[in-house]
C-alpha cells in the first residue's frame, strides 16, 4: 500500500501504512510520504500513519525525526494507530524532536474521524 491520498467525511487524508513491509522500504515509505507533503502544496495536510504489527528500528525513529520537522510546516493535524507500550516513547521522542505531534489512536476510524473534527 505505502502511502495515498483517501478521503474521509470530504476532507483529504494522506494514509501512510507501514506493516508488511521491510525494515529499508519503511525508510523509503518515510522519505516517499513527506515528499508527497511538500509537493502538495497546501500547508493544511491531514496524516493517518498505520505501524499496527510493523517493527520499527533505530534508523526509522531517527528518519522519523527529521522528517517530521521538514513536514511540520505543511501538516495541519497528524494521527497514528499501532502505538503500544514501549513505542509510545518513542512516539514521544519523535515528536517533541520533530515538532509535528502525532496523536495515537486506538483505531483507524477513531483517528480519521478527529483529524477531520
Amino acid at each position: 500500500m505505502g502511502a495515498e491520498w483517501i478521503t474521509h467525511k470530504g476532507k483529504r487524508i494522506l494514509y501512510i501504512k507501514y506493516s508488511g513491509i521491510s525494515p529499508s522500504e519503511q525508510l523509503d515509505l518515510i522519505k516517499k510520504a513527506t515528499k508527497i507533503l511538500l509537493d502538495s502544496g497546501a500547508t493544511d495536510n491531514l496524516t493517518l500513519t498505520d505501524v499496527t504489527n510493523t517493527f520499527v528500528s533505530k534508523e526509522f525513529v531517527e528518519l522519523a525525526k527529521e522528517k517530521g520537522g521538514e513536514s511540520k510546516a505543511v501538516t495541519k493535524k497528524a494521527a497514528i494507530v499501532g502505538i503500544e507500550g514501549i513505542r509510545k516513547l518513542l512516539l514521544q521522542v519523535v515528536n517533541t524532536v520533530s515538532g509535528n505531534s502525532r496523536k495515537p489512536f486506538d483505531s483507524i476510524e477513531e483517528a480519521k474521524d478527529w483529524l477531520v473534527e
